[in-house]
């Protein structure tokens, strides 16, 4: 292992050596030093005991080059010091330590030995750099700074630095006794204005770098020109000082004022003070009718760049309502594709500016929403990734303290890929197939797509017709149809593919198997794309139609019943609704309806009864399970009057008629003849009863059309069951009415 050694010559060299023993009786004897692998040592130090010479005896320098300025110091450190080193001192050394025990010891040394390079020399243009500062330049005008040093073993290292930071490392050219680096700068930067630019020289680590340093200044434009404070509104006859900074020139620039319009502008004298960095100009207006829509504008210039004007300007004089105009952003078209964004700008003139700025679009104001794409900032209007609705004419409006103005309408239309439409038509051609309802095409899962689903229902060999209508912009699409099912997936050909006169593609369908039966995916596509989910048709086997759900009784009046539903699936196929309404307790059938819809009004009921309502769908194939409701309609106003002291009365024997009509399921035979039985006697009682006229007072009777009253000392006992049965129509008397 060569480890290597560095000197810088003319100083000095110091070559380590190892020594040291690993056992501690033993001791160093002869230390020799050899030059690039000689048999012959250059130096030997002997150390073995026993020997009358002196210490300076002990070293022996066998070169004749090294005389004089090779010594071997044995201390702490042991190493071969050469003083002063010579170029031809570069070498590679051994040193070999034999022990009075242990084995000989080699250690290799490779002795490099530098010459530092002289000091950087700065050129520019061919010139040398004899100043350390250089300049004025101009801002933008390029720089070229050539570093070139002379001497150096090895060829040292050029870096341009800017405060630290490394600008250029790249040699161009190196020679036995010269390398050079330039830097080159394309076009200058304010950044550049008093930096400092050092070459860097270097070839080892030892010495300290040697650096060329020189400082650039610059020429500078105007970096911001602002006026400070200026009135937001004129008023006619007052005197109004307005200041304009301005900063970043240099040398100072040269401040002007003008007041006027494009057609005409006017000079105005001014007052100005520079400073270090900044320039300060002051200009005294009295306002007047004349200044009204005019522009006091402050430019500040650099005599050293003419073409550099830097301006900052307030438009004077106010006080009208506001005027707007709407425009698109800069290079965007009124007609834009479904995706794009789009820019609008409200130019308004106004004085005193608006306090706001409304947008709307067919009327309706748009508001500020970035999760919806819609973003307001100050006059402008973005619309992220358009879409089709929001086409159509976009008007912008102004307020401020004189009034309202709307500009006039913008109109933008979007350009999209075809979509279904919400309605598609369609209808059998020789078969019985129909398209279904919605509420029956969203109780079937999207098969094949994600498009809206639309349900046809067909028998086996009967041919349906299933047009699909899309939107689009521009709208002239092209059609193609897919069928798939969990069997297959296939194009359908064209002449099963065919077009209506109102733009519609068509397809006629036949399921000649079970296994025909599935989804027929209808695309789209014009200029701009093809549709992203296609059209679904899900054509299935016609069914019978399921029961409505959520019936119920809504109104009800002494003669009327008011029923609503829900439709349940059709069964592929067009239904209608039936109600049934029957005597709960005789069992004859009153009313039958039918709808196109499970809304209906029962009319034509005898008041104070109960009724069964039954509620069933209808389609080709047949109706659906019905649903089954109780209800009762109200008893007309004299009965009410009539009956009302004895209502509590009424209402337990109807309790007592819905336990008997319990009986009378669970032994109807038994019930039949008590009821006969019990039928007889009240007709014999009631007989008795009406021909006396004194029993009929009595009993508190009255004709149908003339009620009468029954009075507090009149005996009632035996009436009671006599107005519940008539009132509520025991189920006993109903069949003993039904026997007899």
């Amino acid at each position: 292992m060569w480890r290597k050694v560095e000197a810088v010559s003319g100083r000095e060299a110091v070559l380590p050596c190892e020594v040291g023993t690993s056992d501690a009786s033993d001791m160093v004897y002869v230390v020799l030093w050899y030059r690039n692998g000689d048999k012959e040592p250059i130096y030997s130090f002997d150390n073995r005991p026993g020997r009358l010479q002196a210490s300076e005896d002990r070293h022996t320098i066998k070169s004749d080059i090294l005389q004089g300025r090779v010594n071997f110091r044995p201390g702490l450190l042991p190493a071969l010091h050469i003083k002063p080193v010579m170029t031809h001192d570069q070498a590679n050394y051994t040193c070999r330590v034999d022990f009075r025990i242990a084995s000989s010891r080699r250690t290799h040394l490779s002795l490099q030995v530098v010459v530092p390079p002289e000091e950087p020399v700065l050129r520019v243009g061919g010139q040398r750099v004899t100043d350390s500062v250089l300049g004025p330049l101009q801002e933008g005008s390029p720089l070229a700074i050539t570093c070139s040093v002379a001497g150096g073993v090895p060829p040292p290292s050029l870096v341009w630095m800017r405060h630290k930071k490394i600008l250029d490392d790249l040699v161009e050219s190196r020679s036995a006794a010269i390398t050079v680096n330039q830097l080159s700068i394309g076009r200058l930067t304010r950044a550049f204005h008093n930096a400092r630019l050092t070459c860097v020289a270097a070839n080892n680590n030892v010495t300290t770098p040697v650096q060329a340093s020189i400082t650039v200044t610059m020429n500078l434009r105007p970096i911001v020109t602002r006026l400070e404070a200026h009135p937001k509104g004129l008023r006619v006859g007052r005197d109004y000082e307005i200041t304009c900074t301005t900063a970043g020139s240099r040398p100072h620039p040269n401040i002007t004022w003008t007041l006027g319009n494009i057609a005409s502008v006017t000079p105005l004298p001014a007052h100005t003070e520079h400073g270090v960095n900044k320039s300060t100009s002051t200009v005294r207006i009295t306002a007047a009718r004349r200044h009204h829509g005019q522009r006091l504008t402050c430019t500040s210039l650099n005599p050293l760049y003419p073409a550099y004007p830097l301006s900052d300007s307030v438009l004077l004089n106010v006080t009208y309502p506001p005027v707007a105009t709407i425009e698109l952003g800069r290079g965007v078209s009124s007609v834009v594709k479904e995706g794009e964004d789009i820019y609008f700008n409200c130019n308004v003139d106004s004085n005193p500016p608006t306090y706001k700025i409304s947008w709307y679009h067919r009327g309706v104001p748009i508001y500020h929403g970035p999760d919806n794409a819609v973003l307001l900032s100050g006059n402008s209007l973005a619309l992220r990734a358009v879409t089709r609705h929001q086409a159509g004419p976009y008007v912008c409006s102004a307020s401020n303290v004189e009034g309202d103005a709307h500009s006039s309408p913008l109109n933008l239309s979007v350009n999209y890929a075809p979509v279904c439409r919400d309605e598609v038509g369609g209808g059998g051609g020789g078969g019985t197939g129909v398209s279904s309802s919605s509420s029956s095409s969203s109780s079937l899962p999207p098969a094949g797509g994600g498009g809206p689903t639309k349900v046809y229902a067909t028998g086996l060999g009967q041919y349906i017709n299933v047009s699909c209508e899309v939107k689009a912009s521009p709208s002239e699409v092209r059609y193609s149809w897919v069928f798939n099912n969990s069997v297959t997936s296939e194009r359908l050909p064209g002449d099963q593919v065919f077009t209506s006169p109102d733009g519609r593609s068509v397809v006629r369908f036949l399921a000649r198997a079970h296994k025909d039966y599935g989804t027929l995916q209808c695309w789209a596509e014009n200029a701009v794309g093809r549709m992203v989910t296609p059209c679904l048709f899900h054509v299935m086997p016609a069914g019978r139609p399921e029961r409505p759900v959520g019936c119920a009784v809504v109104n009800k009046t002494y003669d009327s019943l008011a029923v609503g539903c829900t439709p349940g699936f059709d069964g592929g196929l067009q239904q209608t609704f039936l109600a049934k309404v029957f005597e709960a307790v005789t069992g004859r059938s009153q009313v039958n309806v039918s709808a196109r819809w499970p809304n209906f009004t029962l009319e034509g009921l005898t008041p104070g009864l109960d009724y069964v309502i039954q509620v069933m769908a209808r389609n080709s194939l047949g109706d659906s399970p019905s649903v089954k409701l109780e209800a009762f309609t109200y008893k007309m106003a004299e009965n009410r009057m009539r009956d009302e002291q004895v209502e509590e009365e009424l209402r337990s024997s109807g309790a007592v008629a819905g336990a008997l009509l319990a009986s009378v399921i669970v032994v109807v035979a038994l019930l039949v003849v008590l009821a006969l039985i019990a039928r007889c006697i009240w007709t014999r009682r009631r007989l008795g009863g009406l021909g006396d006229p004194s029993r009929r007072k009595g009993r508190g009777y009255a004709p149908p059309d003339k009620p009468g009253n029954i009075s507090d000392d009149e005996d009632v006992q035996f009436e009671v069951p006599t107005i519940s049965l008539e009132a509520h129509r025991d189920p006993i008397t109903h069949i003993a009415d039904q026997a007899l």
